[in-house]
C-alpha cells in the first residue's frame, strides 16, 4: 500500500506467509538432517522449494 492502493494486505496475509515459510523451512531442515544421499537430498529440497513457489503463486494470483 506504499506505492499503490490496488493491493490491501492484512494481518492474515502476513500470518499465511509466515506459516508457509515456517512449514517449508522445517521440511527442508528435516530433509537435510535425515536424508543421507546427496542426490536424493537435492531432489527433495528442490521439490519442497517448487511446492512452496506454487502455493505462493496460487495465493498471489490464483493460478490453480
Amino acid at each position: 500500500m506504499l506505492f499503490t492502493d490496488e493491493v490491501r494486505w492484512t494481518g492474515a496475509d502476513f500470518i499465511a506467509a509466515a506459516a508457509i515459510f515456517a512449514v517449508f523451512a522445517c521440511a527442508i531442515e528435516l530433509i537435510v538432517r535425515f536424508v543421507d544421499r546427496s542426490v536424493s537430498r537435492l531432489a527433495l529440497v528442490c521439490g519442497i522449494i517448487l511446492a512452496a513457489l506454487v502455493i505462493w503463486a496460487d495465493g498471489a494470483v490464483g493460478i490453480l
